[in-house]
């Protein structure tokens, strides 16, 4: 045709795995281009070509599937085998070139293990869906990693490595000190607010006299601190026990602070800086913890001055100042508070009941943790029920006596049952002493938190109301929402006289529970004094 040259159309194999964790294919890339091979053979198809990459298909941008859309355009590929469709596309831009060039006639085929898609609208409909099953599980799964977050958040652990200064303990998968390095960043700190010495010579003094170096990883650490990384440090709001997100959310960490907020402010304003709005996010303590019964919408706090000087918060539906605005009254700060350090009083054990109920726990927790010992042996063995039934089935799949359908679903049953039965056996097994201890934290946090709750911090009267329920809502300037256990078995304390059954509901919660984390009541709070290093 006037010379030019006409390339047939061929056929090609894409393989794809992601290089992220949260994409767990069944079969590796290997596997894969096996059973294509196998595939092309019985169909008789020529491949000319192989195609793989490891990158993740929840967003546009992979290489190798970019260059194989653009030979498509060019009219260089007849058809594309791979394992699954969604090999192809895990997201609606990508979904939407594949399925653009069937219809255009592009792409005369996509020839999968189960089925060929074509240029036919039931192929079409059906290879439509199959993208959208996987594009929803990326979404699912997205929605799921901030759930996730928001929960770890919530109950006060990043989801992020630390700084300088603290470690993961991954057993636990909290946030502790580290030991060889908390003490010398705080005097590093000290040296700061004793106004004696500017960063540069805190610097100096940090890695020259006492020999400061960060923590060694597999690919990086062991090298002293630089000047950008101590002064970062010092604007790090993680010191002062609060997780701050780029979003501006703020969280009360679980973890223990290094410095306080008024160490923390002072630094910052020796060093030049000022805090522009990370302060006002302070002064409202229960910003983004209560929401609206009417409409669902987040509270937001507002301050009025009157002319006296005096200084009054409300909290308001965030709709009230919309179009579409909501009919639900402001709540006043103090009245909210009224109401819930009413609460707070009803939670308190008299002295004798809680004598005799500490009595009671302290006979019975022995024998209840002698057959938890029991419980946790059956676990055992369950697991090594569960492991051998998954690799008893993935030897079926190998073998070829199990189709792919129900290959997932079972592995997915299996999968999920392993999983619970772990978390049961990774909880750790408290001695009676540390659980009788637990519940004589709850009874000084009952009795302490009301006078907290009325004079502490911002941060200690939100962590006050986060530790005792949750869904907080506003409907008619009260408050509503779902005590946590065990609180709500105290507040019944006032209207029943059931001791046993109260005693049994605390017992069943120390030993079935992990530790609650309750924040620093006012005058308990540990005054930090640092070790002179050697």
């Amino acid at each position: 045709m006037n010379g030019q040259h006409m390339l047939t159309p061929v056929h090609l194999i894409y393989a794809r795995k992601s290089s992220e964790s949260d994409d767990r294919q069944v079969l590796s890339i290997d596997s894969q281009i096996q059973e294509l091979k196998e595939l092309a053979l019985r169909r008789g198809i020529a491949v000319a070509e192989l195609l793989q990459e490891a990158h993740s298909a929840k967003a546009p941008g992979r290489p190798v599937f970019g260059d194989l859309m653009r030979r498509i355009h060019r009219g260089e590929v007849a058809g594309v085998l791979c394992w699954k469709m969604d090999r192809l596309a895990r997201n609606h831009f990508d979904t939407g070139q594949v399925l653009q060039a069937l219809a255009d006639g592009k792409l005369a085929s996509v020839i999968t293990t189960d089925r060929t898609y074509t240029a036919d609208g039931n192929d079409r409909f059906l290879g439509n869906f199959e993208l959208g099953m996987a594009t929803k599980y990326i979404d699912d799964l997205r929605q799921n990693v901030k759930r996730g977050n928001r929960a770890r958040f919530q109950r006060g652990w990043p989801n992020f490595r630390p700084p300088v200064g603290y470690i993961e303990d991954r057993a636990t998968k909290t946030v502790i000190k580290d030991p060889e390095r908390f003490d010398m960043i705080r005097r590093a700190w000290d040296l700061v607010l004793s106004s004696a010495m500017r960063p540069s010579r805190v610097l100096r003094v940090l890695n020259d006299q006492w020999q400061f170096r960060t923590r060694k990883t597999t690919r990086r650490g062991g090298a002293a601190l630089s000047h950008r990384q101590l002064y970062d440090l010092f604007s790090n709001h993680f010191y002062t026990g609060v997780i701050r997100l780029k979003s501006g959310e703020t969280y009360q960490g679980a973890f223990p602070a290094m410095v306080t907020q008024e160490e923390f402010a002072r630094t910052q304003s020796i060093l030049g800086r000022v805090e522009h709005n990370g302060n006002s996010r302070h002064e409202f303590a229960y910003s983004g913890v209560l929401s609206c019964a009417n409409c669902g919408r987040t509270m937001v706090g507002e301050q009025h001055i009157k002319p006296s000087g005096r200084r009054y918060v409300y909290y308001r539906c965030h709709r009230r100042g919309s179009d579409a605005k909501c009919a639900e009254p402001t709540l006043p700060e103090r009245l909210y508070e009224d109401q819930v350090a009413a609460d707070l009083e009803r939670m308190r054990l008299p002295e004798g009941v809680a004598s005799w109920v500490r009595r009671n726990l302290e006979r019975s927790l022995g024998q209840e943790l002698a057959q938890r010992g029991v419980s946790r042996k059956s676990g055992e063995r369950a697991l090594k029920d569960v492991i051998l039934e998954s690799d008893n089935l993935l030897t079926l799949r190998l073998r070829g006596l199990v189709d792919d359908e129900t290959f997932v679903r079972r592995r997915d049953e299996i999968t999920n049952r392993q999983a619970a039965i772990r978390v049961e056996l990774e909880r750790p097994q408290a001695t009676p002493a540390e659980l009788l201890g637990r519940f004589d934290a709850v009874l000084d946090f009952a009795r302490r938190s009301p006078e907290c709750l009325r004079n502490g911090t911002p941060v200690q009267r939100r962590q006050i109301v986060q530790a005792i329920g949750s869904n907080w809502q506003v409907g008619g300037r009260k408050a509503l929402y779902s005590a946590k256990t065990p609180f709500s078995t105290l507040a019944r304390t006032a209207t029943s006289a059931d001791w046993w059954t109260i005693t049994h509901e605390i017992r069943t919660w120390l030993v079935g529970s992990a530790a609650l984390q309750l924040p620093e009541m006012l005058s308990t709070a540990p005054s930090f004094t640092a070790p002179e290093l050697a």
